[in-house]
């Protein structure tokens, strides 16, 4: 079964693109939920696809809950997935019986596996039993482990394979006679018989200490041992007597497919590391909630922030509030540097993304429905733009968001156009925004160009539902509050800030004299 997805879904999804990814920083909420490499590249292979359908994000949601209120759950569970990393190592046990190797070395090995599907089928039905769980993922997987360990077949496995690895393992020890070279090498290996008892040794510690010198043959790579020489054939001989009865346990257990147990590990491996996220988050004080998914209604947040300023432990957090709606989607967003806009954006993305995936939100309060897709335009190295120029590139990147944007999609700008003239970029900025308002898109257009904002009452005369809106960061005494609120641009504030910030005041240059 696939734990990710509801059953009765059709598993659709939306991968965010590589540029998405790195502007709103979703690598580092990775990095940071685990430092095992493996994991980040499932993380990653999850995190980057966004479910459409509301159903699988509420269905996720009620996992990680349950996830996050039981640390046995989780333990178990842990303690589970080592396990099935080992299945995934032997392969599909179910395929593999179709294979023509029916070598002892091979039966071994499907015993091997069958033994770990039982214990990681009885400790993970076992772990869901113990547990208040009320998720309808996790309810749905116990009764599919239930339906196997109530089996009768299933009940005579480990019996089966508790005889037989008896069996196998009657050969307690061997009794062998060895004769020596003048040298204390050994020259030959003769009268070996296995036995069901560890023969007791009858040197002495002299013995035993003198024996310990010979040690040149053995660190001799092309050194034939004549001791494992000669035991070879009989231990083989040995293993031989029970190939039948292996195989026919094989066969008679041949209708378990691992796959049952392979298929979860990496939605167990997403559903651990949110919660151990919760969990970190928690311990350091930082508040999360999670989303009320409404399908139909626009998102809204209250006390919102960015999970990056938990990761990096910031104190003393500023939280804003930030609401879309039919008739407010589009946001020009201005403000001073480092004034808060980019890590406002930011943070709007990665709760969208967070939401979607099931996950909890950093912030106060949360429903409505999450965004399809979020795209993105932040500034890129110039290396990256000889071919067309800053401009040129800015134009390539804007006609392919443009045509991948949709109404149930979320694009972030910061500082967009910002290279050109300012006549000029107001007038492309214009045409932008005339198009996203025509596709009914949300946007955040974090922009210098304060003269966009002025435009506002006859952009809003467009065609389209949604207003555009003019919102800044906040400026109180001349300091940065990092508070977003509505308002028209206050360009001397900001002006003022930024002179300040590099110390070209009038009063500091006269200073400096």
């Amino acid at each position: 079964m696939d734990i990710l997805f509801k059953t009765e879904g059709d598993g659709r999804s939306c991968t965010l693109s590589a540029e998405t990814v790195k502007d709103i920083a979703l690598h580092e909420v990775i990095d940071f939920m685990t430092a095992d490499q493996e994991e980040q590249e499932i993380l990653r292979d999850i995190m980057v696809k966004i479910p459409q359908d509301p159903s699988d994000m509420i269905y996720r949601q009620e996992i990680v809950k349950d996830f996050m209120a039981n640390e046995s759950l989780r333990n178990a569970v842990r303690q589970s997935i080592d396990s099935i990393k080992i299945l995934q190592y032997y392969g599909n046990g179910a395929k593999r019986l179709h294979d023509r190797d029916d070598s002892l070395s091979s039966l071994l090995e499907r015993l091997r596996e069958l033994k770990v599907f039982v214990e990681v089928v009885e400790s993970l039905y076992t772990a869901l039993c113990e547990n208040d769980i009320k998720a309808e993922g996790l309810i749905s997987l116990r009764e599919s482990l239930k339906e196997t360990v109530e089996d009768e077949n299933f009940k005579s496995v480990k019996p089966d394979i508790v005889k037989i690895h008896d069996d196998l393992s009657s050969a307690k020890g061997a009794v062998v006679g060895v004769t020596f070279t003048p040298d204390l090498d050994i020259d030959t290996v003769s009268a070996i018989e296995i036995v069901d008892y560890k023969p007791r040794s009858t040197y002495t510690i002299m013995d035993i200490a003198v024996g310990s010198k010979i040690k040149t043959p053995f660190n001799d790579v092309k050194y034939r041992d004549p001791l494992l020489a000669a035991m070879t054939p009989h231990i083989k001989k040995h293993l031989r007597k029970h190939y039948g009865e292996v195989k026919r346990l094989i066969t008679k257990h041949s209708g378990y497919d691992s796959r049952l147990l392979t298929n979860l590990y990496n939605g167990l491996v997403f559903y651990l590391n949110v919660a151990d996220l919760g969990k970190k988050l928690a311990d350091r004080g930082y508040e999360t909630t999670f989303p009320e998914i409404v399908p139909d209604k626009e998102l809204g947040i209250k006390d919102l922030y960015n999970i990056r300023l938990a990761i990096t432990s910031q104190k003393e957090i500023v939280k804003n509030d930030f609401s879309f709606s039919d008739n407010e989607k589009i946001f020009i967003l201005t403000g001073p540097n480092r004034g808060g806009k980019t890590i406002l954006e930011q943070g709007l993305g990665l709760i969208s993304v967070m939401a979607s995936l099931g996950m909890f939100v950093t912030a106060g309060s949360c429903s409505g429905m999450p965004f399809g897709n979020i795209l993105t335009h932040f500034p890129i190295d110039e290396n990256l733009t000889i071919n067309y120029g800053r401009l040129g590139e800015e134009a390539v990147r804007i006609k392919e968001i443009v045509k991948l944007a949709g109404a149930d999609t979320l694009i972030l700008f910061n500082e967009t156009f910002s290279t050109t003239s300012a006549a000029d970029a107001l007038y492309l900025c214009k045409d932008l925004l005339h198009i996203l308002k025509d596709k009914g898109s949300g946007v955040i257009f974090n922009t210098h160009i304060h003269e966009l904002a002025s435009c506002i009452p006859e952009m809003n005369a467009w065609e389209g539902s949604s207003k555009i809106v003019s919102i800044v960061m906040e400026i109180k005494d001349d300091k940065n509050t990092f508070r977003v609120k509505r308002s028209a641009p206050d360009t001397s504030s900001y002006a003022r800030n930024i002179a300040e910030k590099y110390g070209i005041t009038y009063e500091q240059m006269k200073g400096a004299e």
